[in-house]
This record gives structure tokens, sequence and C-alpha cells, in this order.
């Protein structure tokens, strides 16, 4: 239960003492399934998230006094971040709360925090996952933000469909609108017939990743993992990366030459495939 307040020559009830010593081993909590913002009845509580969308814990002033604790919880799939409104939220390690992730908010006066993160946490922390079934584009919104600088992505396509020999290549996206301009990449595969394969884009509209059914021959599978560093950041973006199918394997790497911070990527099927199925995990590096 949060901290109670008592007035002097007050009798307690074994109630109240009871409660009492029940937070002492076990927290009151109080769960929230979409972004909430502190108030004062939440000290010495458990505050947990339970949203498989991105959510905020706001902080705000004059609600805790120096000295003041709370613990924050993650129990879902969507991030949940850490955010000063009126205060001041300080931290050694990251702001964003992965599921299952936690830490310990801490008050040095009314208005200024210490974000203290779980001991533990990985270099990489999930910021988002989904699936994508028989489509021929998928989109990955409001997944860039300032809580990371550089991200890991992984998609793996189970089913691609259609004859011929075709691409999944990608594009940045800032509020909801892809960049198609000014994208500058490079392969340099293996195929398995034993023959090298390149392709250069220069100046394009989008960057090529991977390589998907690589023989033209059938319905098969793919794979790719890249990093992207600064997608966030209103620099030029990079990245680098490998990809995989059942007829060649290549390194693909490039950059994309505009000043923009973006929050947002898509993948799409070049001309010559049907749809493609599969999932995809992106993740933040932490610093």
């Amino acid at each position: 239960m949060a901290i109670q307040t008592f007035t002097a020559a007050q009798v307690l009830t074994a109630a109240q003492m009871n409660a009492l010593q029940a937070n002492d081993y076990n927290q009151t909590v109080s769960t929230k399934t979409a972004s909430y913002t502190l108030v004062a009845a939440d000290k010495g509580t458990r505050v947990v998230m339970n949203s498989a969308s991105a959510t905020t814990i706001t902080v705000n002033t004059s609600l805790f006094s120096a000295g003041d604790t709370l613990f924050l919880q993650n129990i879902s799939t969507g991030v949940c971040t850490v955010t000063a409104g009126t205060a001041t939220v300080a931290t050694a390690g990251s702001l964003a709360i992965p599921q299952n992730g936690s830490g310990t908010l801490y008050f040095t006066s009314a208005g200024v925090s210490i974000y203290y993160p779980s001991a533990g946490a990985s270099g990489l922390t999930l910021v988002t996952a989904g699936t994508f079934s028989a489509v021929t584009t998928f989109t990955v919104d409001n997944v860039f933000t300032s809580a990371y600088r550089n991200y890991r992505i992984l998609v793996h396509d189970t089913q691609v469909t259609g004859a011929g020999a075709q691409a999944i290549e990608t594009k940045l996206r800032v509020g909801g609108v892809a960049s198609s301009t000014t994208y500058f990449s490079a392969r340099s595969g293996y195929q398995y017939t034993g023959s090298i394969a390149a392709d250069v884009i220069n100046n394009g509209t989008n960057w090529f990743i991977q390589r998907a059914n690589g023989s033209g021959s059938s319905d098969g599978e793919a794979a790719c993992s890249f990093d992207l560093y600064g997608p966030a950041l209103a620099a030029n973006t990079f990245f680098s990366g490998t990809a995989v199918d059942g007829s060649y394997q290549a390194a693909v790497a490039g950059y994309h030459n505009t000043a923009t911070a973006y929050d947002g990527i898509s993948f799409t099927l070049t001309t010559g495939a049907t749809t493609f199925t599969g999932i995809y995990r992106i993740y933040g590096y932490q610093d």
C-alpha cells in the first residue's frame, strides 16, 4: 500500500498494521495498460506496465520528496519509456524498459529523480516484434527514437511465393511517409552454383537488403540481419549486414544521404515475387 498519514494519538487497527507490514514484503501493485502519469499515491508502490504497444511513464514535479522511491516494471511486449514531464529524470543506463525489464525511480528532491535500471540488462533491448503475411510490403512505424542511437533488425521470410529472381528492398520513413531518394548500397554475394553476384544502387530510391528465392525457379525462404546506425538522428543513416536464402549468401551495406531523423522503415518485394510471409524483430543497442 502507499505510505499512510496518521494523526497524534490515533489508534492503529490490526488490519492497518498488517497492511503496512505486507507492503514491506510485497509492494502494492497498480497495473497500467496505456501511457501513465505518476501521481503522489504511487510513492512506495510498484507500477506495472502491460501493453503490447509502446507506452510512457511521465514524471512530474512536486509530487514526491527527497528519498521517495517507486518501482517500475514492464511485463508486455510494448517498450515503456520513462519520460520527464515537468520533473528531471537522469540515468546512467536506458530510460526504455523492455518486456520483463524493471527499475527503481529515486527522488533527490521534489523535481529531480534518477532512474536505476535493474542489473543484468542485455546490451540489446527488444523494441518491437511482429509478423507479416502474404504481402508485398510491410511497414514498421514509430520504432526509432532518441532512446537508442543504433538498432539491430532481423527479418525471416518463412515463405516467398512466386517464381523469378527478386530482391527485398527497404526505405526509411518519418511520420508515416517513406523517403524515396539518395539511397546508396552494395551487395556482394556467392551463389551456390559457384558464381559471384553483385549489385550496386547509386543514388537510388531504396536500399537493397537481401535477395529472396535467389534461384528464381520456385517458392523459397530467406533471412537477413543488419545494423542501422543513427536512424533517429538528423544526419546520414548507415547500415551493414548479411543476407541468405536457399541459393546464395551475401554481405550488404550502404547509407542514406539525407540529414533527416526517421522513425520507421518499410520492406518491399521487387517485381518477380507474388508475396512474402514471415517475422521481424527490431532491437535497440544500449549505450
